[in-house]
C-alpha cells in the first residue's frame, strides 16, 4: 500500500472528531512512524491548507511519558487522557487546540503551538493510537520494524548516548502495545523498512 493509497482512504472516511479526520500513527520507536506521518500529510495538504502533524514526542515528560505516574507503561494512559482533553475536545467543538511541546533538553514545558481543528490532522507517536484516541480516529496505521533496526534508527538520529535509554524504552512500549491491543487494532499494519 502507498502513501497516496492511504490518503485515498482517508479522503473518503468521515470526519471522526467534529470536523478533524484524526489519522492515528502508532508502532514501536525507530519504526517510520514520522517519516509515514509526514508523508501523508504532505499528500493531503493542499495549495490552501496543510495538514498538521501532531509528534507523540513533543507530549510525553520525557522517558517517564508523564512525570507523575510513576508506571512508565501506565503512564501512556494517562498520556491519552491528556491528548484527549488538549487536542480532541478542542477539535469536537470546531475549535483550534493549544498542544503543549515538551523541551526535552531543558526538561520542561515549553510554548505551546495552535493546532487547528483541520480537514485533517495526523497523530503519531507510540501510544498515539491507544485505545482510548483510536476510538475517535478515522483511520489508524499501525508501522513496524523489528527491535534491533529500531534502536539502530533511533541512535543514529539521536546518538549512542541515548542506547540505555531506548531500550528501557522499547520494553516499555512493547509492554504497552500487548496490554491496549494496539498492532490489532489498526485499519492498517505496514512494515516500516
Amino acid at each position: 500500500m502507498t502513501v497516496q493509497d492511504i490518503a485515498r482512504r482517508v479522503r473518503h472516511a468521515a470526519p471522526s472528531v467534529g470536523p478533524v479526520r484524526l489519522v492515528c500513527v502508532d508502532g514501536p520507536a525507530g519504526s517510520g512512524k514520522t517519516t509515514l506521518a509526514a508523508a501523508l500529510a504532505d499528500a493531503l495538504s493542499g495549495p490552501e491548507h496543510a495538514v498538521p502533524v501532531v509528534h507523540g514526542d513533543d507530549l510525553y515528560e520525557g522517558w517517564a511519558v508523564v512525570a507523575d505516574v510513576p508506571d512508565r507503561v501506565a503512564a501512556f494512559d494517562v498520556l491519552a487522557e491528556r491528548v484527549t482533553a488538549w487536542l480532541l475536545e478542542p477539535w469536537r467543538r470546531g475549535e483550534v487546540a493549544r498542544q503543549p511541546v515538551r523541551d526535552w533538553s531543558a526538561d520542561a514545558w515549553g510554548e505551546p503551538v495552535d493546532v487547528p481543528a483541520a480537514d485533517v490532522v495526523v497523530l503519531e507517536g507510540v501510544a498515539m493510537a491507544s485505545r482510548r484516541l483510536r476510538a475517535h480516529a478515522a483511520l489508524v496505521v499501525w508501522v513496524e520494524v523489528d527491535a534491533a533496526t529500531g534502536i539502530e534508527r533511533v541512535v543514529a538520529r539521536d546518538g549512542e548516548a541515548m542506547r540505555a535509554e531506548i531500550e528501557g524504552w522499547q520494553r516499555d512500549e512493547a509492554c504497552w502495545h500487548a496490554l491496549d491491543g494496539t498492532r490489532d487494532a489498526a485499519d492498517l499494519r505496514l512494515r516500516g523498512d
